[in-house]
């Protein structure tokens, strides 16, 4: 693929590609938010929402 053809794909995706990513954010974020609050300890040891250091 060349320069071109990966911004055409960028400009015609640019909506899906947004909206995918937020959908993915807010998923993890309601993951994590519910890990925290009923202290699900499986979700709390995943590598994502591990405190830095913690192994």
């Amino acid at each position: 693929m060349n320069e071109t053809t990966d911004q055409n794909f960028f400009q015609k995706n640019k909506e899906k590609l947004g909206l995918g990513a937020l959908v993915v954010y807010i998923l993890l974020l309601g993951l994590g938010t519910i890990g925290e609050i009923w202290e699900v300890e499986w979700i709390l040891d995943l590598p994502l929402f591990r405190p830095p250091g913690k192994y």
